[in-house]
Formats: C-alpha cells, structure tokens, sequence
C-alpha cells in the first residue's frame, strides 16, 4: 500500500469492511468485527469515519474501483464474446481460490436495500454502471444503443441468476450455463 501511514490505515479498514461485508453481509458485521480483523483500534476507526454508514459509502467506491473501473471496463473495449469468456473465466478462477462470493455490488446492495435508502442507491448506482459496461461491449458487437441498453438489462438477469443459483448450490457448472446462455445474447 502507498501513502501516508493514515492512508495506509484507512485503505486497510475500508480493504477488511469490504471482505467482511461481502463474507459475512453490511448487517451481521460490527465495527468490532472490522477492527478486530485489522488489528486496529477503535479511534482508528473513527479518526477516518463517523460511522459504519460511512464507510459503506468507502466500501461501495472501493468495489466500483475494483470491480468496475479495473476489472470489467477494460474487459469491455472488447466484442461481447470475449468480454464474457474473459469475464467468466476470471469468476472461475476466483471461486477456484476461494475468494468468490459473488458480484459484491449486488450482493452488498441486496444486504443494504432495506436497512439504509441512501447506501442502497450508491449501490444501485453501481449496478446501473455495470449494466453500462455490459452495453458497451455489446455496441461493440454491432447493437444500436437502444439494442445494447435493452439487452444489457436481460444479460444482468442472466448472470445474477446464475450467480445466485452458484451461491446457494456451490455448483459450479452454473458458469458455464452462464456463459452459454449470455452467448446466446448475441
């Protein structure tokens, strides 16, 4: 990690909140659960945040950078096929290491949408986005705008159904059902 040592601290916390909202879900896990997992204490916590809420909004940047930003937009730039094998590939590799729990975003905004409205649209807000990635590629496969938009919708259903089949059932052949059926989009 780069910066300061405080930089360095409050990356740690929002890094350890965003693995433990995700495992355990925002609801189920405490400040002390975080600090206790960053070996932090709590004014360390609360010289960086005013609250668990605010660093939920920290978790929902952190997940759109690394979901978002690093991961699916450059995946994007490429035509629908191989945005999705390459996307689907990466998933696999991730449940193979023991670090997939699905699609964070829906998973935490899933968690949040009854117990916080303003922490639920951020993360709506990142759903919104990844449909927008979804479009993109899509355009570059040779749909309209209004083609990509529509479609994207359907190929979110598709890959969070199958995602949630996979979460519930561990089976793992629920990635290549969805890599089929989001080739058949196009």
């Amino acid at each position: 990690m780069k910066g300061t040592k405080g930089e360095q601290a409050k990356q740690c916390l929002i890094e350890t909140a965003a693995r433990l909202f995700l495992r355990k879900g925002y609801s189920s896990t405490g400040i002390n659960d975080i600090l206790s997992e960053a070996d932090m204490s709590k004014g360390s916590f609360y010289f960086h945040f005013s609250s668990k809420k605010d660093l939920g909004f920290e978790v929902a940047r952190y997940y759109g950078k690394t979901t978002l930003d690093q991961w699916l937009e450059p995946l994007s730039e490429n035509p629908w096929d191989v945005f999705i094998k390459k996307m689907i590939f990466d998933i696999k590799t991730s449940v193979a290491e023991g670090t997939y729990f699905g699609c964070p975003l829906a998973v935490l905004g899933l968690d949040i949408s009854f117990v916080d409205d303003d922490l639920s649209k951020t993360y709506a807000g990142g759903i919104i986005r990844l449909m927008s990635i979804f479009s993109k590629s899509l355009q570059l496969s040779g749909l309209t705008e209004e083609q990509a938009k529509e479609v994207s919708r359907r190929a979110f259903a598709i890959y969070e159904g199958h995602v949630l089949y996979y979460k519930i059932s561990k089976d793992e052949s629920a990635f290549d059902c969805m890599l089929k059926d989001l080739l058949s989009l196009v």
